[in-house]
């Protein structure tokens, strides 16, 4: 999926990193949010 600079981000969700609850993008509506996508660490990329 290809998203364009400046559009909405789509609708997604992913497990909290200290816990097993699910935290979605549009749970977080109304509120500054930042997405970040990193590589995973040791992969050599």
């Amino acid at each position: 999926m290809e998203i364009q600079a400046g559009s909405p981000a789509p609708d997604f969700a992913l497990a909290a990193h200290n816990s097993e609850q699910k935290v979605s993008l549009s749970a977080l509506k109304g509120r500054p949010v930042v997405v970040a996508f990193m590589p995973f660490a040791f992969t050599g990329g």
